[in-house]
């Protein structure tokens, strides 16, 4: 009888093809995975910043409790440069922002204090918004910073850098005269068509009007935008846009864009991509300082929708601009966060309807309907429109 051997094989490892088509699993899991895992940590981040401006909205009632059912003024403080009274070293210039003063009604009363103070020749409170880095005024306090934008919130390219902000206030649809001096029928109490506007003064530097009050927004607290955002850029060189330049989220702004105080759609020409084109004349001042009123710094109106670029006509990166466009701008897809008069947050989304292309020149009173279609009027505070919330 004969028996016969069988021999058995064992296997002890994948085959190239087998592994092969393991890696390729895993990458179309990790593919389908990490967006998903992308846009959790955005909803994150996002729902973190609409709760910061739930506070500032929280912040401004409480301002408006404690002053009579007013807002504070974005350009506030001590002498106004339209006054022709000597605005010298003891005053803050009517500089102050709506930020500076909601600190004491976010918890941080103590640094407020030391803001007003006052230092070797200005008097309590007169110190310059912009003019001071040290350890009291260069603060970010976390309720200002959306954690959707990556910047670290220092000015770059200064030999005394400035802390930034993530959230501006409403100016309205007004794209007159936002350099901060508030000249008379350009953007002042009584041509401010949003719920933020300067301080005026007397003849003898008096406060005469100092924010707006809750019976001027006819419109209603919950159909008008108070606050929203900005993400920032800080560097201030003002160098030309390069080719091939990435300025995402135009987070600069296009300086010497004449025409825009009569037809503000002009702007949009400026749009490469999600950035401005290569050569365009810039500066980078959005949101570079929070304290400082000047609009650039710490406003926005709401004349070309969210994420649109920013622009302004006087052509000069180092001064302050006098017509400008500045919408909100953000790190989130597709929109925005604004804090209407009534402290409600809400969504606003890049596509809201602003009249076709915002082609019209602005209105220079309070009141009257806004040209620039549903974003307008929800920036207005005596617009007297018929529009609901998109």
């Amino acid at each position: 009888m004969s028996y016969v051997k069988k021999r058995v094989v064992s296997r002890k490892a994948f085959t190239l093809i087998e592994l092969l088509v393991v890696i390729a699993i895993i990458g179309v899991l990790v593919g389908l995975l990490l967006p998903a895992v992308q846009q959790a940590r955005e909803a994150a981040r996002r729902s973190l910043c609409t709760s910061n401006l739930k506070q500032l909205g929280l912040g401004l009632h409480n301002f408006a409790d404690s002053n009579k059912e007013r807002f504070p003024a974005q350009n506030g403080g001590t002498c106004c440069w339209t006054s022709g009274l000597n605005c010298n070293n003891s005053n803050n210039a009517n500089r102050r922002s709506v930020f500076l003063e909601l600190l004491p009604f976010l918890e941080e009363a103590s640094v407020y204090e030391k803001m007003m103070a006052g230092y070797g020749g200005r008097t309590v409170g007169g110190v310059y918004p912009w003019c001071r880095w040290d350890d009291v005024w260069n603060v970010s306090p976390a309720a200002y910073r959306c954690p959707s934008d990556p910047a670290d919130g220092w000015e770059e390219g200064s030999t005394n850098p400035r802390q930034s902000g993530n959230y501006v206030a409403c100016t309205g649809d007004n794209v007159h005269q936002h350099n901060g001096r508030g000249t008379v029928g350009n953007w002042n109490a009584d041509t401010g068509r949003g719920v933020f506007y300067p301080a005026t003064y007397d003849s003898s530097n008096k406060i005469s009007s100092t924010g707006c009050r809750f019976a001027k927004i006819t419109d209603g607290l919950s159909n008008t935008i108070a606050l929203s955002e900005v993400r920032h850029h800080l560097e201030t060189s003002g160098a030309p846009t390069a080719a091939g330049e990435k300025d995402s989220i135009f987070q600069y702004e296009a300086v010497g864009i004449t025409g825009i105080r009569n037809n503000p759609s002009l702007c949009l020409s400026y749009n490469s991509g999600g950035s401005l084109p290569a050569g365009t004349s810039r500066k980078g001042k959005r949101g570079n300082c929070w304290r400082d009123g000047q609009v650039g710094r710490s406003g926005f109106n709401t004349v070309l929708p969210p994420n649109s670029p920013s622009c302004s006509q006087q052509n000069n990166q180092n001064a302050d601009a006098t017509t400008v466009v500045y919408p909100p701008t953000s790190g989130h897809p597709s929109g925005i966060v604004v804090v209407m008069a009534d402290g409600a947050t809400t969504f606003i989304n890049d596509n809201i309807d602003y009249n076709g292309g915002s082609s019209q020149a602005p209105r220079r009173d309070a009141t009257g309907a806004s040209p620039y279609g549903v974003w307008g009027a929800m920036g207005t505070k005596a617009g007297g429109e018929s529009v609901s919330q998109p």
